[in-house]
């Protein structure tokens, strides 16, 4: 992809209670987590197209379709109903996920690329920063869709954090009740 203009970058912190790095990342690969926090964001479908494990590494593919419309000025731009599709791969080593997200409008000239990385901060404290950037190749519109790209990150993003922690707390509570 050749951009002529300079991407937009995103950035998002979040602290999660939670026992350990491991227990963030498996909500982060939970189904029924992601079911509920797809509900909650409006994400009508989320299909999984490949799911590869290395040990080392895990590959996810996702087909994604949002219930949002595109703004007015785009949908010209746009064949068929919008959706993207989502990859992303966990450096279990690293406690990195390398995730790309490709919408179907603009006939591949928009992408998005973030690291979602996690860390211990303190006892029972784990934070995760997601940061990347939006870059769409479009003349005189680049700037403008990829400004609504990162609002809807910024909107959806408390969201998932709330349903991870929710999650996160109702695991350790079921794990508590068994011990």
């Amino acid at each position: 992809m050749t951009c002529n203009h300079v991407v937009t970058p995103f950035a998002f912190e979040h602290t999660f209670q939670a026992a350990s790095v491991a227990d963030v990342f498996a909500a982060y690969f939970d189904p029924t987590l992601q079911t509920e926090a797809d509900r909650r964001v409006e994400i009508v479908e989320r299909s999984v197209l490949e799911l590869e494990d290395h040990g080392d590494r895990l590959r996810r593919v996702t087909r994604v379709v949002p219930r949002r419309q595109l703004p007015v000025f785009v949908r010209p731009l746009v064949t068929g109903k919008l959706h993207y599709v989502e990859t992303a791969t966990w450096r279990r080593r690293d406690d990195e996920i390398d995730i790309e997200i490709r919408p179907s409008m603009l006939g591949g000239r928009a992408v998005i690329t973030a690291l979602y990385r996690l860390s211990r901060v303190g006892s029972g404290l784990i934070h995760r920063r997601y940061q990347g950037s939006v870059s769409v190749d479009v003349a005189l519109f680049s700037s403008r869709i990829e400004r609504g790209i990162v609002a809807d990150f910024e909107r959806s993003m408390p969201i998932t954090a709330a349903c991870t922690q929710a999650w996160l707390e109702r695991s350790s509570r079921s794990v508590s009740a068994q011990a």
